[in-house]
């Protein structure tokens, strides 16, 4: 049985014409917030970079008067506010 002959000239043609995909309709995924820890809610994070020995020395006293480095912060904010006529609210 004799091969069916292909017509070159037309696969050719049909193929020349762009082709448009058929594009499928998405509505965007919703945006999720990352996940808070409810403590942190309504919060900022304040830090900053300083030498070890600050650091440690911080941490030290810290151990000492058994207070977390967030209470440090708190404290030393809060005089840092009285020194300057500010009500404390760290």
């Amino acid at each position: 049985m004799a091969a069916k002959k292909v017509n070159l000239a037309k696969v050719f043609q049909e193929n020349e014409q762009p082709q448009k995909p058929e594009l499928e309709v998405v509505e965007s995924a919703p945006t999720h917030k990352k996940k808070i820890a409810p403590s942190r809610e309504n919060k900022k994070h304040i830090g900053g970079y300083f030498d070890e020995a600050v650091y440690r020395q911080m941490k030290h006293i810290g151990i000492e008067k058994g207070m977390t480095t967030q209470e440090i912060l708190e404290d030393a904010l809060n005089g840092f506010f009285q020194r300057n006529d500010k009500p404390p609210i760290a």
